[in-house]
């Protein structure tokens, strides 16, 4: 039977040690954001873009492919072949994209900056690329073992490493998006070749070319995934760059950054868990029961979480960002709205993984980049950066309305919607009143907000949102994560 219990201590693990990582990088947020002008936080952004585009058309799904192999059918054993068998193919196929990106540079750089100038930016965020992916492959392998506390350890080493680099590079020797970028070849390149090796001693290095084929027609309609994922989170600063100004694009980065808090501490240590946990469920009697107890608790977790983030994020940008990065703030709520309907339809996406219907995830993605590319082109030259996160939020919902519809076909569960519809009324309403609490001093409005989180809190308990065993079973689990990382100390007899 499924433990829930591993599975939610697992993604405590990753969700703390990113929340750490997290706050050191806003920590710095005030040295980078006065070291770097709005234009250099666009050129980033943009690079990024480039970047991914590549990384799209190579990746094909193979890390999820890896993930459904090794786990096996009902009744299989795991198959650790499929994880080096993985790692070659995603060498050799995305070495080859990436040898072709840096010959196209000049060509991709037009493309998304409006300039060839910036073609050597691109080529060196090409190289990180390669680097990044054979690493994910090593912590998707972690991950598959249960390993959460190497996993925590080896991001926080990243961490550590990138920061190092930039303060170097970007503050010390002031290089610019150039000092991040070299910085993170650098982190990246040592990190994946210790994954690998840690990797390899336990699989072997086995090539089944049977595997491969298998793997690259189970992932490769994936990569419609990551393409409108592509287009939903950097379309909008294409748009945002071509009717407003690299300046623009920079600033809404800055917004992006703050949203993707929920996503890096709350919804991608989820994934992390549920990638291989949903292939569990999907075998387990009471997987049905697992399915609606997981996906009401976590449902209703980001919702408030988000509600969090987008009460605290003027004080926040307003404290550690400069004055012309203040904008930004206006649009976080939106953005984080966005992150809240993609780590739900995580829960849509299993039926169509367990049930080996990728392709149907292909063609839903490809729908979610056309409407947003669509919404984009409309709101934008009106809204500008509200736009452009309307844009994204629009189109997130229309990909999990579709995935509902299609996964309640393939394997029907019951999904308890009310939970966390209550929660986003509720957080919506509080949300209205921390609008009416006045411009004060930092401290003091972190305390009224505070207070209102509180008051949501209870709420919620009152009317039955937040089960008080749920809360009981979260507070034990969080000791006892901060235990494990050493943080606290046991009680004594």
């Amino acid at each position: 039977m499924t433990s829930t219990s591993r599975l939610w201590g697992n993604w405590l693990i990753y969700g703390l040690s990113s929340m750490a990582g997290r706050l050191v990088g806003f920590l710095m947020l005030p040295i980078y954001t006065r070291v770097l002008s709005p234009e250099e936080y666009g050129i980033r952004a943009m690079v990024t873009v480039g970047v991914d585009l590549v990384g799209m058309v190579c990746s094909l799904g193979l890390i999820t492919a890896m993930v459904r192999y090794y786990t096996g059918e009902s009744g299989q054993e795991r198959r650790p072949e499929a994880v080096s068998t993985a790692y070659l193919t995603t060498i050799a196929v995305l070495g080859a994209g990436v040898a072709l990106g840096c010959l196209a540079a000049p060509w991709l750089a037009r493309l998304v900056l409006g300039d060839a100038v910036y073609a050597p930016y691109l080529r060196l965020g090409l190289i990180a690329l390669f680097f990044t992916n054979t690493m994910d492959i090593g912590f998707a392998y972690l991950r598959l073992r249960q390993r959460a506390g190497m996993v925590a350890l080896l991001a926080m080493v990243i961490l550590a490493a990138t920061l190092t680099a930039n303060i170097a590079l970007v503050v010390v020797l002031r290089w610019g998006v150039l000092g991040i970028l070299y910085g993170e070849i650098a982190t990246y390149a040592v990190m994946s070749t210790v994954l690998a090796v840690l990797t390899v001693r336990e699989v072997g290095v086995r090539f089944v070319p049977d595997l491969a084929r298998r793997m690259i027609r189970y992932g490769a309609p994936l990569t419609m995934m990551p393409f409108a994922w592509l287009l939903v989170s950097r379309a909008d600063g294409v748009f945002l760059t071509h009717y407003g100004s690299l300046a623009a694009a920079g600033v809404y980065s800055l917004a992006l950054q703050c949203a993707q808090v929920l996503l890096i501490t709350v919804i991608n240590p989820f994934r992390d868990v549920w990638d291989p946990g949903q292939f569990e469920v999907a075998r387990d009697p009471e997987g049905g029961r697992v399915y609606a107890r997981m996906f009401r608790t976590f449902s209703v977790t980001i919702v408030l979480a988000a509600f969090v983030f987008a009460l605290g994020a003027e004080d926040v940008i307003r404290v550690l960002a400069a004055p012309a990065f203040h904008d930004a703030a206006a649009v976080v709520p939106i953005l984080l709205a966005a992150h809240v309907v993609t780590g739900i339809s995580l829960f849509f996406n299993s039926a169509l993984l367990v049930k080996n219907r990728t392709v149907w995830l292909g063609g839903i993605a490809l729908v979610t980049g056309v409407v947003n590319i669509a919404a984009n082109a409309v709101l934008v030259p009106r809204f500008f950066a509200a736009g452009a996160a309307s844009s994204r939020l629009l189109a997130l919902l229309v990909m999990a309305a579709i995935t509902w519809a299609v996964a309640q076909r393939l394997w029907p569960q019951r999904v308890p919607f009310g939970a966390p519809l209550k929660m986003v009324a509720l957080a919506l309403g509080a949300l209205a009143v921390g609008e009416l609490i006045p411009d004060t001093s930092f401290a003091l409005s972190v305390l009224l907000k505070g207070a209102l989180t509180v008051a949501l809190v209870a709420v919620s308990v009152w009317v039955g949102v937040l089960d008080r065993e749920e809360i009981e079973g979260a507070r034990r689990l969080l000791r006892r994560g901060l235990r494990a990382a050493g943080l606290t100390r046991p009680r004594p007899a």
